[in-house]
């Protein structure tokens, strides 16, 4: 049988969107492709019920979607649904998922404070997965707390076996062992480390460095994609460049490096937190990443929100005192409420001619929810206060 005679579908791993524009996503790569109206036309006839010849892709960009392994062809018609429902504007790309706020650690920076026996029940949160797939949502990240400290983690997981949204699991690695990471249906994990063992240690407890370094080298080993991250502490300043050399070593795809806010226990450990400048010459070393920011002349957060483990919905988890509503409403409710705020109302970011690059910055870490985000300034080589006096 000619390849041209073969029926053709959209590999397991690929997803249609409808965005503000035509999209295909590689849930398996993290990639999103731009479509144009004909494409995005031709590529959902692709649904295993149609030949190649039928379908009528455009040579060029056929032969791009084989190549790169997003279609699947087979010899005997094979249909399936696609969702092609629409998305909000802006849409919800991105949610963090807080399933639990239990703990199995007591860092010193966490901006949630003391661990809580409070859990998202099971039932919610395929409630809320489920929306979230059918609004077009992209990437779901499960973190915590420690997601994996859940009662009812085996059910969670079991939710996320046939979902089509990239699923990313943040954990401290403590727990990523054995058949739980041997069943564990997610495509990503994110292992926090927060410096070398000395480094790590003083903010998370003693020993606990040899458990996320050996959990990182296990998700390695089990074909999943590894990524980092990694918080800026005054315990870890000078161990960027041999933690650089560890995170590659590790093989991680991304390594995520950020400055913790005075919030939660980090308020009540002034002495981890460091000055932006010192804290963007530390961020400079992150390499890869998945961009949950703003976009389109908006600031941070423009298709992120976080559903937390009591049910409330808020832009992103550092803002739960302000939520957007309850995960009962239903996310389009609550993502209705969401007010993107424009850079150009941010002090010196509508001047600022790296703006689009960093996106504001975090407006938590900001002094003032319309000030500038130092530590983003510093990591730009930027002066907010010269910025301002341009202006005027």
């Amino acid at each position: 049988m000619s390849r041209r005679a073969k029926y053709v579908r959209l590999a397991g791993h690929v997803s249609l969107r409808r965005l503000e524009q035509p999209v295909l996503y590689d849930r398996r790569s993290d990639e999103l492709y731009e479509l144009n109206d004909e494409g995005f036309e031709a590529l959902s006839r692709c649904r295993g019920h149609l030949t190649l010849d039928e379908v009528e892709l455009e040579p060029e960009f056929e032969e791009a979607c084989l190549a790169e392994g997003l279609l699947s062809l087979s010899a005997d018609p094979r249909p399936g649904p696609l969702s092609l429902g629409p998305s909000p504007i802006p849409s919800l790309r991105y949610l963090e998922l807080q399933v639990t706020w239990r703990c199995n650690l007591a860092c010193g920076h966490c901006y949630l404070g003391p661990a809580q026996a409070v859990d998202l029940p099971v039932n919610s949160i395929a409630a809320v997965v489920r929306e979230f797939e059918a609004m077009g949502g992209l990437r779901l990240m499960l973190s915590g707390g420690e997601p994996l400290a859940h009662p009812q983690w085996e059910q969670i997981n079991a939710l996320l076996a046939a979902l089509p949204v990239r699923r990313v699991l943040l954990t401290n690695g403590h727990l990523l062992k054995g058949r739980v990471l041997g069943e564990l249906n997610c495509e990503e994990v994110q292992v926090s480390l927060d410096g070398m063992q000395a480094g790590h240690d003083v903010l998370r407890g003693k020993g606990s460095f040899d458990q996320a370094l050996a959990a990182a080298r296990e998700v390695k080993a089990s074909g999943r994609d590894l990524s980092i991250a990694t918080m800026v502490h005054s315990g870890n300043l000078e161990q960027f460049e041999e933690m650089e050399d560890l995170v590659r070593g590790l093989g991680a795809s991304e390594w995520g490096i950020d400055a913790p806010s005075l919030s939660g226990r980090l308020g009540g450990n002034p002495a981890l937190a460091v000055a932006p400048a010192r804290a963007a010459e530390a961020m400079a070393h992150a390499f890869g990443g998945a961009f949950h920011g703003g976009g389109g002349g908006m600031a941070c957060g423009l298709h992120l929100a976080t559903v937390a483990a009591n049910g409330s919905m808020a832009q992103c988890g550092f803002y739960l005192d302000q939520p957007l509503g309850t995960a009962d409403e239903g996310l389009w409710a609550c993502w209705q409420r969401r007010q993107a705020l424009p850079l150009a109302q941010i002090s010196g970011c509508a001047q600022c001619s790296v703006s689009a690059d960093c996106g504001g910055g975090c407006r938590f870490r900001a002094d003032d929810p319309l000030g500038p985000d130092l530590v983003m300034c510093s990591l730009y080589g930027v002066d907010p206060a010269q910025v301002d006096k341009e202006r005027t």
